[in-house]
């Protein structure tokens, strides 16, 4: 039997909202199980349900998409709990949208412009349980977004007090690691690399492996591109 995945949609647009869910129930794998308009209300109401991924519409109530989303895992991300994963859509879109959905947390983008096919397997990608960390590709993004390389000290200052795992990968980050060569370059099992990489993820406060890899690269701990 097919994974079934719980799909919020938090739109302010009903028809554009319709849309969404009539596409999403035609498929096997999803299950739409929540519904929202507004930020705030978001904010209230999504730590009750049992959703796996929202897709989160930029131009909401109250408060824009990517605020609520940054909101809503700043309030939630310490509990303990698995919170859901975060997918931003709007109109169009561009790349200061996409790395503003970076700093937020979300985990993906995708824009009405773009096919049901692809709007299916970026709510698919962000339903994983073990999250790919495409490390070289973030930095490569930051670079051309002119993001400053080592701009933000405040990161390194809190990578104190590490373990031996921890200073190993990141040891291999700052040599040019990308995330898939961490195994073979730490010697540590794919298990316990994903175990490291959610530890100082953790230590950092963020909630996905975008916001990570950002922090690395202001951090300086990424190498520098271009």
């Amino acid at each position: 039997m097919a994974t079934r995945h719980r799909i919020g949609l938090v739109f302010a647009d009903s028809l554009t909202r319709e849309g969404r869910r009539l596409l999403l129930q035609s498929q096997p794998e999803f299950d739409v199980v929540y519904e929202e308009d507004d930020g705030l209300r978001v904010l209230e109401t999504l730590p009750d349900a049992s959703v796996d991924v929202v897709l989160v519409d930029t131009r909401i109530r109250s408060l824009g998409g990517v605020e609520t989303i940054a909101k809503y895992l700043r309030r939630n991300s310490a509990s303990g709990e698995r919170q859901p994963a975060f997918v931003l859509t709007g109109p169009f879109a561009y790349d200061e949208l996409t790395l503003a959905a970076v700093r937020g947390g979300a985990t993906g983008v995708v824009s009405e412009e773009d096919t049901a096919e692809t709007l299916l397997e970026v709510l698919k990608a962000a339903a994983k349980l073990d999250p790919s960390f495409p490390l070289l590709d973030h930095v490569r993004f930051f670079a051309d977004q002119k993001v400053p390389h080592g701009g933000n000290q405040r990161w390194k200052l809190r990578l104190v007090d590490l373990n031996s795992d921890e200073e190993s990968v990141l040891e291999a980050i700052s040599n040019g690691a990308d995330g898939s060569e961490l195994k073979d370059l730490t010697g540590l099992p794919a298990t316990k690399v994903r175990w490291t990489l959610d530890a100082i993820q953790a230590r950092l406060g963020l909630s996905t492996r975008s916001q990570l890899a950002l922090a690395l690269y202001e951090a300086g701990i990424t190498k520098s591109v271009g």
